[in-house]
């Protein structure tokens, strides 16, 4: 802010340009990841409704793409989302996709909406940047108040997720779905008309939060996760009902059958009714599984 008199535009300036590549600062592009289980029409506007955020670096040769600071001097970043880039075939549980697509290009018929990345965001990661070169967002420092706790808390989990340099091309996950199994209850249930929260944060005081944000936004630090009962992979706020999907791998042993049994306990005794859905029951029929679910809700 020094070297451009405290104003600040999307495109870097010159000066800015001339300090990064004095530093020896190289620059990662990351993309924002969106995917979506399905889509309303809105007012008109077609909405699509996530059950994945992740970030994903460009790539060259299988590795993440690094750039020098002169390239940032030709690209016009206020355009870097004109064409709707999107990566095709894109899978938010492992590092795969088929295309990474710019602009109108023909789409296959067997492609589905749920493997469509649509690039949110982009930014440029610089290689030596210190956290005291990072400014806060203004709209989330407003929600999170004058707590000194909340905001530290909120910059850790900034600086570990947004602004830690990638070494491998993997996704990082910031928010949604844990497994394939999670995406086709979901589905499953969308198709019914439910619309449950994802992965939503409950504590032994009955208290839900969808989000860390929305817990530091509401006065809890994270320090209060030793007072969490569990993370329901979905949630229905207004009837109270948790809902888990139970892989075999995880939750068949007797050690872990007594764990689940201890968390509805917990969620009882706070006033949370839980459902819990094997895995291999939602392979066989997801829709199967939502009508149940269904019906537990609207008995």
């Amino acid at each position: 802010m020094k070297l451009t008199g405290s104003l600040i535009e999307v495109n870097p300036a010159d000066e800015a340009i001339e300090f990064y590549k004095e530093r020896g600062d190289e620059f990662q592009m990351i993309n924002i990841v969106v995917c979506c289980y399905a889509f309303e029409r809105i007012d008109g506007r077609l909405v699509g409704l996530p059950y994945h955020i992740s970030l994903r670096p460009a790539q060259k040769n299988g590795k993440p793409q690094k750039v020098e600071p002169e390239l940032l001097r030709k690209l016009d970043l206020s355009r870097v989302l004109d064409g709707f880039p999107r990566y095709m075939g894109y899978n938010p549980f492992s590092n795969t996709f088929g295309l990474y697509v710019i602009g109108n290009a023909p789409i296959a018929k067997d492609i589905c909406s749920d493997v469509v990345g649509i690039v949110y965001k982009t930014y440029f990661l610089a290689s030596k940047y210190t956290n005291k070169d990072v400014c806060d967002p203004g709209l989330c420092t407003i929600l999170l108040g004058e707590s000194k706790g909340a905001l530290s808390d909120y910059r850790k989990f900034r600086f570990d997720r947004y602004f830690k340099t990638f070494t491998n091309i993997t996704p990082v996950k910031i928010w949604g779905c844990d497994s394939p199994i999670e995406l086709f209850l979901l589905q499953g249930m969308s198709s019914l008309g439910l619309r449950p929260e994802i992965q939503m944060i409950i504590f032994s005081d009955g208290s839900t939060f969808p989000s860390l944000q929305n817990m530091w936004e509401r006065g809890k630090r994270t320090k209060a996760f030793a007072k969490k009962i569990t993370e329901a992979d979905f949630f229905f706020e207004e009837q109270k009902i948790a809902v888990f999907c139970d892989s075999v791998a995880y939750h068949s042993s007797p050690e872990a059958i007594a764990k689940d049994k201890e968390i509805d306990r917990k969620l009882e005794a706070a006033g949370i009714r839980s459902v819990r859905v094997s895995g291999r029951d939602i392979a066989a029929s997801p829709m199967e599984c939502a009508r149940r679910i269904f019906n537990y809700i609207n008995d």
